[in-house]
């Protein structure tokens, strides 16, 4: 269990798209009507950020935890340490991935928040200590599954593609304590992948990235970011693929230029780049 604030999405930072903003909307309205939310989508869509961007919304002084499960012989560990801040007036506990719990567990959360849930104490509904995330509505353990009143679904950032280069900048000025520049290469590459980890793998690539520059280029970004193999590489070949990515994002580099510095002919090199699946915005088809 963590308490959630360390990389919170502040609306009051560079505004975040409408797929998002209207999620958030949503959620907030719920939560001020006193009704029990759950929260679905790809793991490291930013189903715990939309949460807690709507509760801070809502509630802009309470402490808001998350309790993510354990492996499960720490189960029963895990519910002892977390479930009495339910009783405090002050805390929402996200309690994320649901659906990773045992049916014991889900059956022993389910009657405690039924024990717990609020009702309206005379001058409106009062928000609910908890709420829920899981990878699909159908995956919410049926115990749990009753309590719920509104599903909101996080799409993937993948199909949220105005959402990255806010997001890249934030996670940039958090780790560097100050702002961080993308070059128009960088954010070509950026923005053109798809993100199968999500906003968790985005923060990752841009931390390593910001941790190199301050002015972020093509040729600081990992060479996941340029690749899309559909098949497990082995180590070799991701010593190759790494640098064949590197001679290609050197700024001005032409498919023949890197050729010759990776000591082979270009068919060669288009033949490895369609098999590692590499793509270098503006770099990778010219002469």
């Amino acid at each position: 269990m963590y308490a959630d604030g360390a990389d919170q999405d502040d609306d009051t930072e560079r505004p975040l798209s409408a797929a998002w903003t209207q999620r958030v909307a949503t959620a907030r309205t719920a939560l001020a009507d006193g009704r029990v939310l759950a929260v679905v989508g790809e793991p490291g869509a930013g189903r715990t950020a939309l949460i807690s961007a709507a509760r801070r919304l809502t509630a802009p002084r309470e402490r808001v935890l998350v309790a993510r499960p354990p492996a499960p012989e720490d189960m029963r560990t895990w519910l002892t340490l977390w479930t009495p801040e339910l009783a405090k007036d002050d805390t929402c506990v996200i309690v994320s991935r649901v659906d990773a719990l045992p049916g014991w567990a889900a059956a022993e959360l389910a009657a405690l928040f039924a024990r717990v849930r609020r009702t309206g104490d005379g001058t409106g509904p009062r928000l609910q200590p908890f709420a829920l995330t899981a990878s699909d509505w159908s995956a919410i353990p049926p115990e749990l599954a009753p309590l719920v009143d509104t599903v909101v679904e996080v799409p993937p950032l993948r199909v949220r593609p105005d959402d990255v280069m806010p997001l890249a900048h934030r996670f940039a000025h958090r780790h560097r304590g100050h702002g961080v520049t993308f070059t128009p290469g960088a954010v070509r590459a950026l923005t053109a992948y798809e993100w199968p980890e999500n906003v968790r793998q985005l923060r990752r690539v841009v931390r390593a990235a910001a941790s190199r520059a301050d002015v972020v280029d093509a040729r600081h970004l990992p060479a996941e970011v340029f690749t899309g193999a559909r098949y497990r590489l082995s180590r070799l070949q991701e010593l190759e693929r790494d640098e064949i990515v590197r001679c290609l994002t050197e700024p001005g580099t032409t498919m023949g230029q890197a050729a010759r510095q990776l000591g082979m002919s270009r068919a060669t090199l288009y033949r490895k780049t369609a098999r590692y699946g590499i793509d270098v915005p503006g770099r990778t088809h010219r002469s």
